[in-house]
């Protein structure tokens, strides 16, 4: 198993906004294997509890021309409760390997610690839940389908420990699954895959002390037409005032089959500019 070289660098100027954060994390492996990804908050001072974002990602591999995609949302929080989040995003991915996308994201989060005044045993316990839809297009030949998804996510801390699960399931698919789309998104994972999605589950767990947080996470995904690939990442993010540092190898089947399980070292860094 060849052992994947991160090369990545991160450079930000301070916004002029309280809060705002920006973050850069990538990875890059064997056979041109790369994957960059990019995201700034900025919180809208004069409407309390509304921030926007911008998203940036890219991913290449031999034989495969560099792809992008452009995403920007909207979360709304209700003031001084933290009890419900609300969010719309929407993106797209130009054309590229005779393939492009549109998409887009909304959903809510309630959390259920505040709303029972913390007679549940938790500091936070979030419920999650939210529909994606992505209109696909695929050219030479020229074909079109439409995608739903359906996810939902329970994430809960108690002191210095936290832990998540998630699942997400198409629901719908039109035409007979023709196509076969580049990039799919591994939830929580810097990586990429391939395909349309059938369902994933995945798991996450961490514990935070002091300036550092070790975690370790897992996704299983099941793609229509194809095998399933699996995904194991451990971390370790260290923060230190605005500033934290992840850094994670994750095992993952990249090319469609168990003999060729390759390790992804990959750098993440964010800052918050207070």
């Amino acid at each position: 198993m060849k052992k994947a070289i991160l090369l990545i660098s991160l450079l930000a100027l301070p916004f002029a906004f309280c809060n705002a954060q920006v973050s850069v994390s990538g990875v890059k492996g064997s056979d041109g294997y790369s994957v960059l990804r990019a995201q700034a908050d900025l919180p809208l001072m004069l409407l309390p509890g509304l921030s926007l974002y911008g998203k940036y990602a890219a991913f290449s591999h031999d034989n495969f021309s560099t792809m992008s995609k452009y995403g920007a949302g909207a979360a709304f929080t209700l003031p001084f409760l933290d009890i419900v989040d609300l969010g719309v995003e929407a993106g797209l991915t130009p054309k590229a390997n005779q393939y492009s996308a549109y998409y887009w994201d909304a959903h809510g989060s309630v959390n259920l610690a505040n709303i029972f005044y913390h007679l549940l045993p938790a500091d936070e316990l979030r419920l999650t839940l939210g529909l994606l839809s992505t209109y696909h297009s695929f050219y030479q030949p020229d074909y079109k389908a439409t995608e739903q998804d359906i996810y939902a996510s329970v994430y809960q801390r108690v002191g210095g420990f936290d832990a998540s699960v998630m699942y997400s399931k198409a629901v719908s698919l039109s035409g007979d699954g023709g196509g076969f789309p580049p990039w799919l998104d591994i939830p929580n994972f810097v990586s990429v895959y391939a395909g349309y999605l059938d369902y994933s589950l995945g798991a996450s767990a961490g514990y935070t002390y002091k300036i550092v947080r070790p975690y370790a996470a897992y996704a299983y995904l099941k793609t229509k037409n194809s095998p399933s690939a699996d995904d194991l990442r451990l971390g370790l993010i260290v923060s230190v005032g605005p500033v934290a540092v992840n850094g994670s190898v994750e095992w993952l089947n990249i090319t469609r089959n168990t003999s060729g399980r390759k390790a992804l070292y990959s750098l993440s860094a964010g800052m918050r500019f207070l």
